[in-house]
C-alpha cells in the first residue's frame, strides 16, 4: 500500500475466511505510525520495504531483477509475488519481460483474492496456473486444497510449473499429484 498498490481486498489467505479487515487494520497501522498515506513510496521501493515492508521482499527482488537479466525468471508463489513485482518494477523495469509469476489454479480462482488485479496495477507478466487436484486424494490434508483452505504452499505452483516445462510436459499433473500423495503418506503413517 506504501507503493500505492490497491490491495485492499486482493490478498489470498489460506484461511478458510480470509481476514482482509484484520490486514487492512495492520497495514494502516504500519503506515500510519511511520507517518505515510497510501501512495506515499509509489517510487521508492527500498525506503517502502524501511519504513513498513518486509526485507525479505528486497532479496527477492535483487535476485529476481538480477536473473532476469540473463534468463527467463518464474516467481513461485501467490499474491506476495506481486508486491515483489512492484519492487522488482521500480527498480529494473526493463527486466519485468523476461519475468511469469508461477501459482496453483486455486490461488486464481480464490474469490476472496485477486491476483490478476494485483498484477494489472504493476506491469504486463503473465500468471501461470498449475492445475493439480487432489480431489481424490485418500488425505484430508490435501483435500483441504479443494476446499479454499490451501490455495499454495511454499511456491507448489510455480514448482510443479517449471518440472513440467523443463521436462516438454514429459512430468505432468497427474504424475505430481501421485508423487505427493506417497510423500504425503510417507510424512502422515
Amino acid at each position: 500500500m506504501a507503493m500505492g498498490l490497491d490491495a485492499e481486498g486482493k490478498v489470498s489467505s489460506s484461511m478458510p475466511d480470509n481476514p482482509h479487515n484484520l490486514k487492512l487494520s495492520v497495514a494502516e497501522e504500519a503506515l500510519n505510525s511511520a507517518g505515510l498515506r497510501k501512495g506515499d513510496l509509489e517510487r521508492s521501493p527500498i525506503e517502502a520495504i524501511e519504513m513498513v515492508g518486509d526485507p525479505v521482499q528486497a532479496g527477492l527482488a535483487g535476485m529476481i531483477a538480477g536473473a532476469a537479466g540473463h534468463v527467463k525468471v518464474l516467481m513461485a508463489g501467490g499474491t506476495q509475488m506481486a508486491a515483489v513485482l512492484a519492487i522488482v518494477d521500480c527498480i529494473a523495469s526493463s527486466e519485468t519481460s523476461n519475468l511469469a509469476i508461477g501459482t496453483t489454479e486455486w490461488l486464481v480462482k480464490d474469490k476472496s483474492s485477486d491476483l490478476v488485479g494485483l498484477v494489472e496495477q504493476i506491469c504486463e507478466v503473465p500468471i501461470l496456473a498449475s492445475r493439480l487436484c487432489f480431489s481424490k486424494s485418500k488425505h484430508r490434508g490435501l483435500q483441504a486444497y479443494e476446499f479454499g483452505v490451501v490455495k499454495e504452499g511454499v511456491g507448489a505452483g510455480g514448482a510443479s510449473i517449471a518440472a513440467m516445462l523443463k521436462s516438454s510436459g514429459a512430468i505432468t499433473c497427474s504424475e505430481i499429484q501421485e508423487r505427493v500423495e506417497l510423500e504425503y503418506k510417507g510424512l502422515v503413517d
